[in-house]
Formats: C-alpha cells, sequence, structure tokens
C-alpha cells in the first residue's frame, strides 16, 4: 500500500474478503518526502482499524541513482517480495487499476514497445521471485475513489502525482482530450488485453523452442543452437532471445526490442562461425561452432551487494534463491569475483562463476555454493545454500557446466 485512494480500496476489499487466505499489508517509506514517515504511520494505522497486521519498509536512499520514480519502484518491489518471503506467503496483490493500465500501454507506444509492451501490465507476473498479482486493472479509478470514500479513512496525497516533470503525470492529463478521439481508458484497456492475447499465443511457442532446443547449467549459463532463434517465425525467435537475456541478466523486463532485433540479426549472420562478443542487458553472449553461450557480465556495475542479517531467504540479482544461515554479524551477499581467493568449478566458465553468489563476512568470503572449490591454501569455504533460478525462469532443463563453446 501507498496510503493513497486505490491501494486503500484494495485494503477495503480485501478486509471484506470472508474467506480470505492470510495477508499481511506492507507499506513502502522511500525517505524522499519529510511526510513519508508519517504517511507510513497513516497507513499502519488504517490497516489495524481494518483488522489487518502491517509491515513497514524502509528503503536505504543511498542506493538511489539519477531515475527517481524507477529507483522507487525497484525498491519498492524488492522490499515487498523480501516482505512476502519473510512471512511465508507466496503472492504480492498491487492496486493497479483501468487508468494506470491505459496510462502504461500510451507511456509504451511513445517509445516504440513491441506486442509485448503494447500489452502493458498483466494480471500476473513476477516481482524478484515472487508471485505478483493485479487483480484490479479492469476497475475503473473512479470506482476505487468510491469505496475508499465510503469508508471514511484518511488516505495519503502523493504531490508526485501531479508533477509534469514525470512521462506518467503528462500522458494521465492528456487522457481527457484523447477520450474525445474515442481513446478512451476502457477502450485502452482492451486494446492492451488483446495485445496480451497475442502475446501469450507468441510465449507459448517461444517456451517451446527454449525447451527443445537449450539448456541452463547452475552457474546460470544458457547454451543451445543460434540458428534456433531463425528457424522459428521471427516474432518468437525475438521473444525466445529476450526471455534468454531478461533471465541470465537476472532482470525484470526484457531489453528493447530494438536491442534484441540487432543481436538476433547478429546471430544469424555469424552462421555456423564464431561471433564477437556481444553485450546487452547485462549479458554476454558468444557463438562458436553455431552454439549459442549467454552468460552473466563480469566486470561493470550492476551485481549487487546485500547486507543481510540473521537468518533468512532472499533472491540475489534475480538469479539465485540464497539460503542465509543463522550466524555472525556483518554478512553480505556479493558475487565471488570481488574475493581474492583463488576459486574453481570443474567445467565451469571463469566469468560465470566469478558472477555466482558468496557468504561475507567483514569482507572475508566464507561460504561458496555447491561445486565451488578453493584451490589456494586457505581453508575451504563453507557450503552456501544458492539455487539458480535461471533455468527454472525460462522453463528449461539443468545442465552440467561446461566449457566456453
Amino acid at each position: 500500500m501507498s496510503g493513497g485512494p486505490d491501494s486503500t480500496a484494495l485494503m477495503l476489499l480485501v478486509a471484506a474478503w470472508l474467506e480470505r487466505p492470510p495477508v499481511l499489508v506492507a507499506t513502502v517509506d522511500h525517505g524522499l518526502r519529510p511526510e513519508a514517515h508519517d504517511e507510513a504511520r497513516l497507513v499502519a494505522e488504517n490497516a489495524g482499524r481494518c483488522g489487518l497486521p502491517c509491515r513497514i519498509m524502509t528503503a536505504r536512499r543511498g542506493e538511489r541513482p539519477g531515475n527517481l520514480q524507477d529507483w522507487a519502484r525497484r525498491a519498492r518491489y524488492r522490499l515487498l517480495a523480501q516482505a512476502a518471503r519473510d512471512a511465508a506467503f507466496d503472492t504480492i496483490v498491487t492496486a493497479h487499476h483501468l487508468e494506470d493500465q491505459a496510462e502504461t500501454l500510451l507511456l509504451r507506444l511513445a517509445r516504440g514497445s513491441g506486442v509485448y509492451g503494447l500489452a502493458a501490465m498483466r494480471d500476473e507476473g513476477e516481482a524478484d521471485g515472487v508471485r505478483l498479482a493485479r487483480p484490479l486493472l479492469g476497475v475503473p479509478r473512479a470506482i476505487l475513489a468510491g469505496i475508499t470514500a465510503a469508508s471514511g479513512l484518511a488516505v495519503v496525497a502523493d504531490p508526485s502525482n501531479a508533477d509534469p516533470r514525470f512521462d506518467r503525470v503528462r500522458i494521465r492529463s492528456a487522457m481527457p482530450l484523447l477520450a474525445e478521439q474515442g481513446l478512451t481508458a476502457a477502450r485502452l484497456g482492451e486494446t492492451a488485453a488483446r495485445l496480451g492475447r497475442a502475446a501469450a499465443a507468441l510465449d507459448h511457442y517461444a517456451a517451446a523452442l527454449l525447451r527443445e532446443r537449450f539448456t541452463a547449467d547452475a552457474f546460470g549459463v544458457v547454451r543451445g543452437p543460434a540458428a534456433g532463434f531463425g528457424e522459428v517465425p521471427e516474432e518468437v525467435g525475438l521473444r525466445a532471445l529476450a526471455l534468454i537475456l531478461r533471465a541470465v541478466g537476472g532482470a525484470e523486463y526484457t531489453p528493447e526490442i530494438e536491442s534484441v532485433e540487432a543481436v538476433r540479426g547478429a546471430l544469424l549472420a555469424a552462421g555456423g562461425g564464431a561471433l564477437a562478443r556481444r553485450t546487452l542487458h547485462g549479458v554476454v553472449i558468444s557463438v562458436r561452432n553455431g552454439v549459442l553461450l549467454a552468460a552473466r557480465e563480469w566486470g561493470r556495475e550492476g551485481l549487487p551487494d546485500v547486507p543481510v542479517t540473521g537468518a533468512a531467504i532472499l533472491v540475489w540479482d534475480g538469479r539465485f534463491r540464497v539460503a542465509i544461515p543463522p550466524a555472525g554479524d556483518e554478512l553480505r551477499i556479493g558475487p565471488l569475483g570481488r574475493s581474492d581467493r583463488r576459486l574453481r568449478a570443474p567445467g565451469a566458465d571463469r566469468n560465470a562463476l566469478r558472477t555466482a553468489p558468496g557468504l561475507f563476512q567483514n569482507g572475508t568470503l566464507v561460504a561458496v555454493p555447491d561445486g565451488v572449490l578453493a584451490d589456494d591454501e586457505g581453508a575451504q569455504p563453507d557450503r552456501l545454500a544458492a539455487e539458480c533460478l535461471v533455468g527454472r525462469r525460462l522453463g528449461i532443463s539443468d545442465s552440467p557446466p561446461g566449457p566456453r563453446p
């Protein structure tokens, strides 16, 4: 919950659900405005009036980059996913509604998105490894506002929702004029739903291609025939490649379609020969003897260094589910490549090993995933329970690590 009228209406609907499963209200204080702390407390008070427990979470301001809204969204979903895992819950539910869907379609149309972008938001998705549900996508904002107003609960008024510096606010201000030309929120929502059906059909065939021709190993390296992207209709091949880039890069979203088109073209142009390394979306792609290898990029910013306190389960870099043991202070999860230990894993690509997670204490590597060994004079690190999620995200089979083709 943000505490605004939309998320407050969602909370009221959940509270009135007679056979609801266990529920936790979660709100994130991004620390962007002086009022944020009081607004989070208001959410907690409103949740208490509805008989629901509430957790207030705080985003660390030191992580904030230039794109403020993008940072806030990513931080929010990461914290919501962590709250769900901490509570042993399996789903995050948000209050995105019909106008949100229409605005998203227009924003992506302005950016030249393809079928998937124009399908806008889906009823169900994933946030940092946790199921994400949006049950109100077809409901107009006015209905939600009416539910909240009838409750008498106080709500938060976020001034950023009227700040014309943000693209979404400018799109929102244009909606009445568009509606006069027939581009109502309802019509745009229907269009997004139809494009969503087309995207689902393409996903079906892209998933079949991945399942039949590609594998992923325990370090998140994907292998398969580069020519496979040209043996199916172009849109299917593009989607399969985009899904590989998203999963291997640990990203929430696929890259922009123009970039994927360029990489697919280079893969097919290489034929059975070698392809110079291409980097996109945090993924290094290479081809030799017709075999594609896609591995997480090492050597640039982007791999997280996450502090952990006590026993916990978290998703690291969008690629590994890691169980943290209840031991010691000053623990962090970061890439193995930041350690000065000499590490190896039989058959594993060197850079892929560097981008796997390790447990550090006071800067010293203390635990590594199964299969990783130290080749220096120090003691062997402890075992870290780390499951690679790349193959699962792609729906493809696991394979043992192998040399770079």
